[in-house]
């Protein structure tokens, strides 16, 4: 092994020690940590960032363009530079027009990659659960598929229910409808079981990230004791 893997190993061996030093409660060195990973962070995403989209993106082109410039090439820049101006109190106002441009954008995308990534699949699938071929075997009906298609559409249904909100008067009282309200906690119990899904999923990844870390440093440790 050589002196940069040891350094290496040794800074992140104080590192993760630094992190597990949360669990006897907030302190110096897991606010370092912390501080640390979020610096390093934001310092590589810049560099992407100038690497991969300015300089390709934004100067290439206009230093290619020669006498031949096109003013729509100083679009971007000038949004670029308003939003830099986000960073003084003074022309802070001036920033947000950029800032409101990009969120318009990625709403558009978020929404339209939404539509046609998730929402219709997800509903052409309930459609197919329902296709005779899956729910027929043999000229017989397929009970168990019948009843899982049956069971998906209540669900789905169940779920949309939740979030229906609205009301109608009783006396001074505003209230859902009794079937609504039936439908809602139907569709609270398939939010609950997503949602403990979702953090069985979460919590394995950790742990799976937290023994590889602990492989490694074992690893590490053997190799400087035998080495």
């Amino acid at each position: 092994m050589n002196a940069l893997d040891v350094i290496l190993g040794l800074i992140g061996f104080a590192l993760t020690l630094m992190v597990f030093s949360y669990l006897l409660g907030d302190n110096f060195f897991f606010r370092a940590a912390l501080y640390l990973l979020v610096g390093v962070s934001s310092g590589y995403i810049a560099a992407v960032l100038i690497s991969k989209v300015i300089l390709p993106l934004l100067i290439a082109p206009i230093q290619e363009a020669g006498g031949q410039i096109d003013l729509l090439m100083f679009v971007p820049l000038l949004l670029c530079l308003l939003l830099v101006l986000m960073l003084f109190p003074r022309t802070g106002t001036v920033g947000r027009l950029p800032l409101a441009f990009l969120v318009g954008v990625m709403a558009a995308l978020t929404i339209a990659g939404v539509s046609r990534g998730t929402v219709a699949p997800q509903l052409l699938s309930i459609v197919n659960r329902f296709s005779p071929s899956l729910i027929q075997t043999g000229g017989q009906l397929a009970w168990g598929e019948i009843l899982e298609a049956v069971f998906i559409l209540l669900g789905v249904i169940a779920v949309l229910f939740t979030f229906h909100h609205r009301t109608q008067l009783k006396g001074d009282i505003e209230a859902r409808s009794g079937w609504v309200e039936s439908l809602s906690h139907v569709g609270q119990v398939f939010i609950g079981i997503t949602f403990g899904m979702l953090f069985v999923g979460f919590y394995t990844t950790a742990l799976t990230a937290l023994i590889a870390q602990l492989s490694t440093l074992k690893d590490f440790i053997l190799s400087l004791l035998t080495g």
